[in-house]
């Protein structure tokens, strides 16, 4: 069973690093190798923004399995974006996390409807959002990349 609390500045580290995986740069719509010094100018001011929402998440033994992040776009749109720790990916862990936070988020947020664009070739993604209730709208060309766009209100 996971947990989750709210990413602090402690996290910095963590988030970069999981922000650099390869896998999760492939995945990225900017597959750019992030910098240290850019990826915590980044963190500082964002996490401090009322528009963001970073989640990480906890398992049972106390590991730390991956994060979410939602983003207020406008006054009724948010966009999320998810990546799990290498070592806990194939787990079924995506599902469970895309539940809880959109769960949270859509009860602290109810006129709002989150926005989930997943790379037509990320298929994993794309079956883990279904799974937790997301709905397919359309392909799109999103970040110059073919994409299925998903929401969840």
């Amino acid at each position: 069973m996971l947990t989750f609390r709210k990413a602090n500045l402690t996290d910095t580290k963590l988030y970069f690093d999981w922000a650099n995986d390869p896998d999760v740069r492939l995945q990225s719509f900017n597959s750019d190798k992030i910098d240290f010094e850019n990826h915590e100018k980044w963190f500082l001011s964002k996490i401090k923004d009322n528009s963001y929402l970073f989640l990480l998440f906890i398992n049972e033994k106390n590991l730390n399995i991956g994060q979410i992040r939602i983003h207020k776009e406008n006054e009724r749109e948010a966009l999320i974006g998810i990546s799990v720790s290498s070592e806990h990916r194939g787990k079924g862990y995506a599902k469970e996390m895309l539940e809880m936070a959109s769960r949270y988020f859509l009860d602290c947020n109810p006129n709002y409807l989150i926005n989930a664009y997943i790379k037509e070739k990320n298929l994993n993604s794309k079956f883990s959002f279904e799974k937790a209730g997301f709905e397919f709208q359309n392909i799109i060309n999103y970040e110059n990349f073919r994409s299925f766009h998903y929401i969840k209100k």
